[in-house]
């Protein structure tokens, strides 16, 4: 009887240290979750304040403001625009010639009676718009 005693008291003893440390370790993970969660928090509220932020400064009168202080860009001049006519025309495909490799079939190139690629003539104006960047 005695040892059947000893046992049960052994069983108990062991069972109260494993709760006890079972305990702990759940409380740890509880204050863990907590920190975890302040963390997510205090994240969304720079990622609501950061986006307020950049929709304030996308606003078009901060750009517009940003681009007259730091570029120096001139609005698009209609008669800068060239037309569709001007732009040159594609080169044929001949027939049988796959790529345009120099030396290899310039005697077929002669022999066809295509007409000649001659480009259009020079523009008076750059179609180019030119913007100056201070530096």
């Amino acid at each position: 009887m005695r040892r059947v005693t000893v046992l049960w008291f052994l069983i108990a003893a062991c069972l109260g240290v494993a709760l006890f440390l079972v305990k702990y370790e759940v409380q740890d993970r509880e204050e863990k979750l907590a920190a975890l969660h302040r963390e997510i928090l205090s994240n969304q509220e720079a990622v609501h304040v950061l986006e307020a932020e950049w929709s304030y400064l996308n606003r078009p009168s901060n750009l517009e403001a940003m681009v007259r202080r730091h570029l120096d860009l001139v609005p698009l001049d209609t008669t800068r625009l060239g037309q569709i006519e001007r732009l040159p025309m594609r080169l044929p495909v001949l027939p049988g010639i796959d790529g345009m490799v120099p030396g290899v079939g310039e005697a077929s190139l002669a022999d066809a009676s295509l007409p000649a690629f001659a480009p259009p003539p020079p523009l008076a104006r750059p179609l180019t718009i030119s913007a100056k960047v201070r530096q």
